[in-house]
C-alpha cells in the first residue's frame, strides 16, 4: 500500500506546473534532462475500436512515466505507470491486471485504450516523474450510447430526520432506471456496509445512532449515485439523587433537586398532585448547571405528597418522582402538674409542630443518678391542636418524692418519620407529699410545675445536660422498635 502512495505521488509531482516546463520549449531539466517531445491533440475515434495515445520523451533515463484521465490535477485518475530500464518501458506488476483484462495497453510509453466507450471519452496526461514534463491529449469517442442513469427518490426528501430516542425511524433511498441498481448503506464515521437494501429500518433508536447515513446505488454500468441522510435521535434523562425527601416540622422547608440531561437541550417543569407549580413566595425554582431545584418553605400539610421533575423537548420526555413525607419538629414540654388521682401521679404536657399528623410520642424518664429509665408510648392525634401543624399531648407518671427525673419526648409521624430530639431534658423535682398538701386542696387548682419553678425549688438536684444527653443516646437504641410499638398500639 505504501509503494502504491508513492508512486501516486510521483505521478502528480510529475504533473505539476506543466505548462510552466513547456514555455520552456520542452526542455526542463536541461544539460540533457527528460523531455517530452510530444505536442498536445485532440484524437477522435469510434466506440468499440481502439486509441493509441502517443507520448514520446526523449533522455528518460530511469524515470517513471505516468498517464493520468481527467483534467484536474486534484481529480486525476492514476491509469498507468511504466519505468524506463535500459531504454524499454515495463509496467509494475499491480498494472498488470489491467493490461490482463484487456482494456489498457501499453507501446514504449503511449497509451493503448481497447474497446471504446462513451465513459472513455475525457482528458489524458503523461508525465514524468520530477521532471515536470508532461502532455496533455484530449479523447472523443463517437457512436456510443451514454450509460443509463440511476434515479434516486429519498424519504425524506432533505434527508432530515429526527426521532424521539426508543421510537422507530426509517431511511429510504429507492433506486429506479433501466438497469437495476443495488443500494449499500453506509454510516460516516463507522468503516464497513451498514445493510444492503432501498430501506434502512431502526426498529428501537438509541442516542449513539446520531449522525450522518450515506445510501450509494450503482448499476455496475452508471456512475454511482450517492444521497446523504441526517439522522437526530433527540433523548432527554432526569434522575433524581433523593426520591424521598423529609420536610422538617421545625423549619417548615423542603429543597428538591433532579439532575436533567439531553438532546437539543430540554425545558424543565415541576408538577405537583394538584398540578404545575408555578414560582412564587413559597415556591423557588432555579438552576445550576443541569441541575434543578424547587424549594418549599413555608410548608402546610397541603405541600406533602408526591413531585415531578419533568424534562422535554419537541421529540421525548422523561421524569422523576420525588415523594415529600414530613416529620414532627423538636417537642417543647410545658410543664408538668399532679395528676388527679394524687398518689404521687403527675401528668406532663407537650406540644409539637408538625405538617403531618402524629401516629404516637416517645417518652423516656431517667430517675436521678441512676440509670433506671422508664419508657412508654403514647398515641398521637391525627387532628391539629390550633387547626394547622400544632399538637399537644400529655400523660401521666409515677414520681417518688424528693426525686428528680429528667424527661425527654420525641414525636413520631404517620410512616414512623421521628422527629429530633429535645434541645435537651425537661428536668422535673418530685416534691414531698406534706409540701404538695400544703400547696393545694382537693377541690382547688393544682399547681403546674414549670422548669425554673422546679429547678429553684430543689438547686441541688440539677443534672448536668451532658450526662443527661448520654443517657437519652442510650434509650434511644430502643427508636429501632418504633415499627412493633406503633403496629402493638393498633
Amino acid at each position: 500500500m505504501f509503494s502504491t502512495f508513492f508512486i501516486l505521488c510521483l505521478g502528480l509531482l510529475a504533473v505539476t506546473r506543466p505548462s510552466e516546463s513547456q514555455r520552456r520549449g520542452g526542455g526542463g531539466g536541461g544539460g540533457g534532462g527528460p523531455r517530452v517531445v510530444t505536442q498536445p491533440e485532440h484524437f477522435e475515434a469510434e466506440a468499440g475500436s481502439s486509441i493509441t495515445l502517443p507520448c514520446d520523451i526523449k533522455n528518460v533515463g530511469r524515470r517513471s512515466v505516468f498517464w493520468f484521465k481527467g483534467d484536474a490535477p486534484d481529480g486525476r485518475e492514476l491509469l498507468m505507470q511504466m519505468k524506463s530500464v535500459k531504454g524499454t518501458f515495463t509496467v509494475p506488476r499491480q498494472y498488470q491486471e489491467i493490461i490482463d483484462s484487456g482494456k489498457l495497453n501499453t507501446e514504449g510509453s503511449n497509451l493503448i485504450i481497447n474497446n471504446l466507450e462513451a465513459s472513455d471519452q475525457d482528458t489524458y496526461t503523461c508525465s514524468v516523474a520530477w521532471a515536470r514534463q508532461a502532455v496533455t491529449h484530449t479523447l472523443t469517442v463517437h457512436g456510443a450510447e451514454p450509460a443509463p442513469p440511476v434515479y434516486l427518490t429519498t424519504i425524506p426528501s432533505d434527508g432530515q430526520i429526527a426521532v424521539g430516542e426508543g421510537l422507530p425511524a426509517s431511511l429510504s433511498c429507492v433506486a429506479s432506471g433501466s438497469i437495476p441498481a443495488t443500494v449499500t448503506w453506509y454510516k460516516e464515521g463507522n468503516p464497513g456496509v451498514i445493510t444492503v437494501g432501498n430501506v434502512f429500518n431502526l426498529f428501537e433508536t438509541t442516542r449513539e445512532d446520531t449522525g450522518r447515513y450515506l445510501c450509494l446505488a450503482d448499476n455496475g454500468v452508471s456512475e454511482p449515485v450517492t444521497f446523504y441522510f441526517d439522522l437526530a435521535v433527540e433523548f432527554v434523562e432526569v434522575q433524581a439523587p433523593v426520591t424521598e425527601v423529609v420536610a422538617s416540622g421545625e423549619d417548615m422547608m423542603a429543597q428538591l433537586s433532579c439532575y436533567v440531561s439531553g438532546f437539543p437541550e430540554p425545558q424543565i417543569a415541576w408538577y405537583s398532585a394538584s398540578g404545575p407549580v408555578m414560582e412564587d413566595d413559597r415556591h423557588q425554582i432555579f438552576s445550576q448547571e443541569n441541575t434543578h431545584y424547587l424549594q418549599i418553605s413555608q410548608m402546610t400539610a397541603a405541600d406533602l405528597g408526591e413531585y415531578q421533575c419533568y424534562g422535554y423537548n419537541d421529540k421525548s420526555r422523561d421524569h422523576a418522582t420525588i415523594s415529600v413525607s414530613a416529620a414532627p419538629g423538636p417537642v417543647t414540654v410545658l410543664g408538668v402538674s399532679p395528676a388527679p388521682s394524687g398518689n404521687n401521679r403527675y401528668v406532663v404536657s407537650w406540644e409539637v409542630n408538625s405538617l403531618s399528623p402524629v401516629s404516637f410520642y416517645y417518652v423516656a424518664l431517667k430517675e436521678g443518678d441512676s440509670d433506671a429509665t422508664t419508657s412508654s408510648s403514647v398515641p398521637g392525634s391525627s387532628v391539629p391542636y390550633d387547626g394547622r401543624t400544632l399538637y399537644r399531648a400529655s400523660t401521666e407518671f409515677d414520681a417518688v418524692p424528693g426525686q428528680t427525673y429528667d424527661i425527654m419526648i420525641k414525636a413520631v409521624a404517620e410512616e414512623y418519620q421521628p422527629g429530633p430530639d429535645q434541645r435537651e431534658p425537661y428536668v422535673f423535682y418530685a416534691p414531698y407529699a406534706q409540701a404538695v398538701a400544703s400547696g393545694y386542696s382537693e377541690s382547688g387548682p393544682r399547681p403546674v410545675y414549670t422548669e425554673s419553678a422546679v429547678r429553684t425549688s430543689s438547686p441541688d438536684q440539677s443534672i448536668d445536660s451532658e450526662d443527661a444527653w448520654k443517657w437519652w443516646k442510650v434509650t434511644m437504641t430502643l427508636m429501632s422498635r418504633l415499627p412493633q410499638v406503633a403496629r402493638m398500639m393498633q
